[in-house]
């Protein structure tokens, strides 16, 4: 692990030191706002007074008193926790809502409405205001008022493998979650880009984003069937028949994993073929160009080639062969479990690892640039800025101990 980079020294730019946001957000949406704070952003995160966003509490770890997905995803941001389930509480969002350049509702479609803060309502506080809406399956369809999470996205898109257990369907146990991690990058940068809009015209904008839509934007197979279906519609080609199996039932390729003498698993990629022409070179195995026409630029491979290779890479350890490929110029890259990825060379040398509560740490965002960006400070305790952000409102002292007294907000932790 590379050492840890020190938050809050002053080293580095905030892109984003003149954006403020205000986050209505739980669980994966709240990464948007994330994304922002990264970029140097104010955000204020409103959170329920008695436990907080309930990302503090997913997947939390025994001895811990926060989830890594709060260390990581609430980072850089400012808890503010009021109840908006009271009347009180919704006429402090309407105090913070003019003070805002961005609202990001990360909720259930309609949750700011239900308490009296529809779109109307938010744009007569603030009329050039920027609102986010991040839910599972956006505002409109049969499924937009549907309880859900992450994997949901992914199986509805086509995203969810799914493997046979003793006869049970699974899904697969180390699942990405790529509607749940896409969504809220593509909120980042529309948001980003409205605020522009915004700032230039004085016009409020309203994005709804998806997760299910954004994970059906990372399976290209749905857009290929679309297309396929409306050239056929148009007469301009046929829907095409799906590739048969190799005779062994099993699919031959040129880009697949292979397990050295050390037991280590590599990834060889040499799917054009002057990548599989040097990697046959490579392994000394030259007879198995001939294999493949001189004009298939695509390498699909075939069973005596698949053994083949897998013979010479068993032969030899990962470093040598690591090397080997390296010199010879072919695609390769080490198939890393969880455990081994945070010790590899290469993303050890560009992974910057920030300093969080009880002696951990979180990832800084994966974007490098000069001037650096600066680092944003840890996750914050439910409540920690209630007091200091209410006291910018202009509320004294005195109301808000009578507003935490009854309960409607919360000042600072409490074990």
């Amino acid at each position: 692990m590379s050492s840890p980079e020190r938050a809050g020294d002053g080293a580095g730019v905030r892109f984003l030191d003149d954006v403020r946001v205000l986050e209505i957000a739980s669980l994966a949406p709240t990464q948007l706002g994330m994304h922002l704070a990264d970029l140097g952003a104010e955000v204020i995160k409103i959170e329920p007074p008695r436990r907080g966003d309930a990302t503090r509490l997913i997947a939390k770890q025994p001895g811990f008193d926060d989830s890594g997905l709060h260390r990581r995803w609430n980072r850089g941001k400012r808890s503010v926790a009021i109840d908006t389930s009271t009347a009180e509480g919704v006429s402090l969002l309407r105090r913070l809502v003019p003070r805002v350049d961005i609202l990001i509702e990360g909720l259930r479609p309609g949750t700011l409405e239900r308490i009296g803060l529809g779109w109307s309502e938010l744009t007569a506080l603030r009329p050039d205001l920027v609102m986010a809406s991040l839910s599972g399956y956006g505002q409109s369809g049969p499924y937009r008022d549907m309880p859900s999470h992450g994997i949901a996205f992914d199986a509805i898109s086509g995203l969810a493998a799914v493997e046979e257990d003793d006869g049970r369907p699974r899904v697969a146990t180390r699942h990405v979650y790529y509607g749940s991690l896409l969504a809220p990058l593509f909120g980042a940068t529309a948001t980003l880009a409205a605020l522009s809009w915004s700032r230039r015209t004085g016009r409020s904008v309203l994005l709804d984003v998806a997760q299910a839509d954004a994970a059906s934007f990372a399976n290209i197979g749905i857009e290929d069937v679309a297309a396929a279906r409306g050239a056929a519609v148009a007469g301009t080609a046929e829907i095409p028949r799906p590739a048969p199996p190799h005779a062994d039932g099993e699919a031959r390729s040129t880009t697949q994993a292979y397990r050295t003498r050390d037991g280590r698993l590599l990834m060889l990629m040499a799917l054009e073929r002057k990548f599989f022409v040097r990697l046959a070179e490579a392994i000394g195995r030259s007879d198995l160009v001939g294999r493949v026409p001189e004009d298939q630029y695509i390498v699909q491979g075939d069973k005596e080639i698949d053994d083949a290779v897998a013979a010479a890479i068993a032969s030899e350890d990962l470093l040598h062969w690591m090397r080997v490929f390296a010199d010879a110029d072919v695609p390769v890259v080490p198939i890393n479990r969880t455990e081994t990825a945070v010790d590899d060379p290469q993303l050890a040398s560009r992974i910057t690892w920030l300093p969080a509560a009880q002696g951990t740490v979180t990832m800084k965002s994966p974007v490098r640039s000069d001037p650096c960006i600066v680092a944003p400070d840890p996750s914050p305790a439910v409540g920690q800025d209630t007091a200091a952000v209410l006291s910018e409102l202009g509320i004294g002292a005195a109301e808000i101990e009578r507003l935490a007294a009854a309960g409607v907000v919360r000042l600072a932790r409490e074990d």
